[in-house]
């Protein structure tokens, strides 16, 4: 009885650990200013590129603002490299510094990758 009781016991503690603990995805938010898109097809393809980037879990692009919200996993890329990707779509993307944006939630609509 004692022993199941010890293993109740673990399982317990092993289920109140957080989900990043133990393994589960952590991920970051930053925003890229994208200079040089002019509407709704540069937008698209700005998406793709994101899409192709490792690390990029979803994104959301604006062309009207010029800027991409884009959450990423921290342990797989940097924003530096993800301004660096978009870049090869031929516009200039650059990682928005922390003081030209308001910290905000990203938006239910951000696409997420499979």
């Amino acid at each position: 009885m004692r022993k199941d009781s010890l293993t109740l016991t673990l399982l317990l503690s092993l289920l109140a650990l957080p989900f990043t603990a133990i393994g589960g995805d952590a991920t970051a938010k930053t925003t890229l200013t994208i200079k040089g898109m002019t509407c709704g097809g540069c937008a698209a393809g700005v998406k793709t590129q994101l899409k192709r980037t490792e690390g990029v879990t979803a994104y959301q692009v604006s062309y009207e603002k010029g800027e991409a919200e884009v959450s990423y996993d921290p342990a797989k890329t940097t924003p530096e490299k993800i301004a660096a990707s978009v870049s090869k779509t031929g516009f200039s993307a650059s990682v928005k510094k922390s003081g030209e944006d308001k910290a905000r939630a990203a938006p239910a609509s951000m696409v997420r990758e499979p």
